[in-house]
């Protein structure tokens, strides 16, 4: 590969990491976990197939694994979720930052299976600054 080859492959990789990091801002929070997980298993994956063997073939193939790796282990992370339970006994997932008024009980924790009771907060302001 001259130095032309060279230089492309250096654009393509930094086009490709800005497209990439730009595009996870608006994504859902387990989609985003998911594509970084992805990214870095694929990584590591391709520097242990580098390192265990040489070729084309250990490193896609460490690649190929670490990804699909990193990818299932990103997609079950899950940050904490604030929850209400309405009249009617419904569970809903809403932002942490809004207060539900009319809720019959507030929770927190990681999904519907798993919460915990905390109070409500009805008479707490929020002060945007």
């Amino acid at each position: 590969m001259g130095v032309a080859g060279a230089k492309m492959w250096r654009i393509l990789v930094v086009a490709v990491a800005a497209i990439m990091v730009s595009g996870c801002g608006s994504m859902p929070e387990r989609d985003r976990n998911t594509l970084i997980g992805i990214g870095a298993g694929a990584g590591v994956g391709a520097l242990i197939g580098a390192g265990v063997a040489s070729g084309g073939t250990a490193i896609a193939a460490g690649a190929i694994i670490g990804g699909a790796t990193g990818g299932t282990i990103g997609y079950f992370i899950r940050p904490e979720g604030c929850y209400f339970r309405n009249r009617r006994g419904e569970i809903w997932q809403v932002p942490c930052h809004d207060l539900r008024v009319r809720a019959h009980a507030c929770f927190i924790g990681h999904g519907p299976d798993d919460l915990q009771e905390v109070p409500c907060s009805y008479h707490r302001v929020v002060r945007r600054q």
